[in-house]
């Protein structure tokens, strides 16, 4: 019985992150911290980088 519950409390917390994902992003990156911690560590990514880089420079 409580695994169902707990199975089923899952069900509907991944439910509401997913129907609401767009907002929960845009909340997060909305904090200057999160967000330049969120652009400092995206930046290490080498194809992400050379994206930005192109698309700057263009």
């Amino acid at each position: 019985m409580r695994t169902l519950l707990r199975l089923a409390i899952m069900l509907i917390a991944g439910a509401a992150i997913y129907k609401y994902r767009y907002r929960i992003v845009n909340y997060l990156l909305g904090q200057p911290e999160i967000r330049r911690t969120f652009i400092s560590l995206s930046m290490r990514l080498p194809f992400i980088r050379d994206k930005f880089v192109q698309r700057a420079f263009s």
